[in-house]
């Protein structure tokens, strides 16, 4: 079949792309970008997990203009832009990562299509950081002339992703940017300017599960917030997260906990706690525990918003948290996807925390968002290729 204009044009933009950029030309090969000839697509537009181009503009383009236009939308997708923005302004976080990109893209010599928002004067900061410095109302200033390119749903003026697709979305993205790390060090030995620096916060963030899960608590469609200070009496970091004002913004959270023979009392005790905090801060409707060395061990199960000294009192019943064997933590998680299929809970897990030292195998990447929770540091245990990780100090109270 014969090729239209914008499509030679793109194999081309793809094909300088690789010579000079394996990292980002891999991850555009896995984003396979497409042409969509759409109202509300006017240039190019990224939704975490593809691409899609204008083809009219894109061909009107000069060839350096196109392969930085390529390089855009895949550094969206390599920074997770649309997966960090959380309740920031839609449009007001567009114009900080535009920024951020576009300055990378001029620093390493290209060129970037009229009407690129660039400012020098936010170079080397990131994109948190731009969108705190930008000025008051640059979103009704820009006007027409910024036209956003971060999408979070089919449509920019229709459908929203809901959290598990989002989830899946952000899951998905973090392969292919392992995958496309893993090919630039082994051709080129090295990722570009800034790559690693980013991969590194944002691929396993110093933060703690409290924060993530306020990811899927924003992420719902339930809008009646009610903003908390945490409770100081139980040592929780100094973060406010949003709490449904009637309980149970997460319908259900599944936690699985390690009791494998190589986890002490230490351990144990940091994982009880941990579980305490999840059902105190976060007002779950219902929670499944389950413990699993190289089995899955009766579960624990509590709904009608359990309250903390009720599952504290479960936890503490002599045959709540069997274990002492071997490990293998994909088995419980197996056991959920087992149970979703059966349709066995009356909800199925919206997250899934996993309280683990990690020396185990991680296995494959599941439907529903997953945080590892791990005891030991990068060095002894490096983070699994997939999921959210977070590492907990057994040193550590809740």
């Amino acid at each position: 079949m014969r090729q239209t204009k914008a499509e030679k044009a793109l194999s081309h933009a793809l094909v300088r792309l690789s010579r000079n950029d394996v990292f980002f030309s891999s991850l555009a090969f896995y984003l396979d970008p497409r042409f969509l000839d759409a109202p509300w697509c006017s240039t190019a537009c990224t939704d975490g997990a593809r691409i899609q181009i204008n083809p009219a503009f894109f061909a009107a383009l000069g060839a350096k203009e196109q392969v930085a236009l390529l390089k855009h939308e895949v550094m969206h997708v390599a920074f997770e832009h649309v997966f960090r923005r959380g309740a920031r302004h839609p449009l007001r976080w567009n114009i900080a990562c535009d920024c951020v990109i576009n300055l990378m893209i001029l620093e390493e010599g290209g060129a970037l299509p009229p009407g690129g928002f660039c400012n020098k004067a936010y170079k080397g900061l990131i994109e948190e950081e731009v969108y705190e410095k930008l000025p008051p109302g640059i979103e009704e200033r820009l006007g027409g002339k910024f036209l956003a390119d971060l999408q979070e749903g089919d449509d920019l003026a229709e459908k929203i992703f809901s959290p598990a697709q989002r989830a899946r979305n952000r899951q998905r993205a973090r392969a292919l940017i392992l995958q496309a790390a893993q090919a630039a060090r082994m051709t080129q030995g090295s990722l570009p300017l800034g790559v690693e620096r980013y991969l590194e916060k944002i691929l396993e963030p110093e933060q703690d599960w409290r924060a993530l899960l306020a990811e899927y608590l924003t992420a719902l469609e339930k809008s009646d917030y009610d903003w908390m200070r945490p409770n100081r009496r139980n040592g929780v970091l100094e973060t406010f997260l949003p709490g449904m004002a009637t309980a149970g913004a997460l319908e259900h959270i599944a936690i699985v906990v390690d009791t494998s023979g190589s986890i002490g009392k230490k351990e144990l005790a940091r994982f009880i706690g941990e579980i305490l905090g999840v059902v105190e801060v976060c007002f779950p409707r219902a929670v499944t525990i389950i413990p699993c060395d190289a089995k899955v061990y009766p579960p624990l199960s509590f709904d009608c918003v359990p309250a903390r000294d009720t599952v504290l009192q479960g936890l503490q019943s002599r045959d709540a948290l069997k274990g002492g064997g071997g490990t293998d933590m994909p088995a419980a998680l197996d056991w959920i996807d087992r149970g979703i299929v059966r349709q066995e809970f009356f909800t199925p897990p919206a997250v899934a925390l996993v309280m683990t030292d990690g020396y185990t195998d991680f296995g494959p990447e599941r439907d529903y968002p997953v945080i590892w929770c791990i005891t030991a540091n990068k060095a002894q245990v490096p983070a699994p290729g997939w999921g959210r990780v977070v590492r907990m100090e057994v040193g550590d109270s809740f």
